[in-house]
């Protein structure tokens, strides 16, 4: 099946729906301008393509996500700072929480602290 023939049964389908007699011609004729009404309808009304609501989406996740990571990152900063005001260690210990609440100290070897 051709374009053509597919916009001609189109154009025969809803002539007889609403009553309308139409010759092969007229249904021809009909077919082709829709046809060409059809081709041109993404520059009468513009649909952007789907790659580029793939894109905005991906730019708004990853926004998102260094945004969660700034916050994240902030987060256990100021929280191995308390850790490190709590256990009385020195300002310029490098200390860090793991999963489960354990704290280590490092310097030149690592140390559990609590």
């Amino acid at each position: 099946m051709s374009d053509t023939d597919y916009w001609k049964e189109c154009i025969s389908i809803a002539a007889d729906e609403c009553g309308l007699k139409l010759t092969d011609d007229q249904i021809a004729a009909l077919a082709e301008s829709v046809q060409g009404g059809h081709e041109n309808y993404g520059m009468a009304f513009y649909t952007p393509p789907p790659s580029d609501c793939y894109d905005r989406i991906e730019r708004e996740w990853k926004v998102k996500y260094e945004a969660l990571r700034r916050d994240f990152d902030a987060y256990r900063n100021n929280a191995e700072t308390a850790v490190k005001k709590a256990l009385r260690q020195y300002d310029d210990a490098n200390v860090s929480i793991g999963e489960h609440g354990e704290v280590f100290r490092y310097g030149g070897r690592v140390e559990q602290i609590q």
